[in-house]
């Protein structure tokens, strides 16, 4: 007889922080699907703006399916947020780079626009998922 083996890790054991970034995922996912849902909702609204202001008429179908492509790949980035949020609350380590990966890239966007508050909450990712022994460790 095999013996099974549970090779899924136990949420309970997670360091509070590796929770809380998950949690922060899921409601950066929901958010950003629901803002991406808007935004094509509102690109009639926006084409309709536009065919009513003289001279403008002619770009109405481009704005609304600017407004479109917007909300499609919002949704993408939110149903990513979501599978970044789950591979964190599983341990998973592609999620951990992947989010190590953003925070970087955060960092240098907030450099570029002199953004001090995502600069700092950058750093603290990078520092926590990067150099932080309890956190690195749960994803081994």
């Amino acid at each position: 007889m095999a013996k099974k083996v549970n090779v899924q890790k136990v949420s309970d054991s997670a360091p509070m922080g590796v929770k809380i970034l998950s949690v922060l995922a899921y409601l950066g996912a929901a958010f950003t699907v629901l803002f991406g849902v808007m935004m094509m909702a509102g690109s009639a609204l926006f084409g309709g703006f536009l065919r009513m202001m003289p001279g403008y008429s002619a770009m109405a179908g481009l704005g609304a399916g600017i407004f479109i492509v917007m909300g499609l790949v919002m949704i993408a980035g939110g149903i990513l947020d979501y599978f970044i949020g789950k591979g964190l609350w599983d341990g998973k380590n592609w999620a951990r780079i992947l989010l190590l990966v953003f925070a970087v890239l955060g960092v240098l966007g907030s450099i570029t626009s002199f953004n001090l508050v995502n600069l700092v909450i950058s750093g603290v990712i990078i520092w926590y998922l990067g150099f932080n022994k309890e956190a690195i460790a749960y994803f081994k």
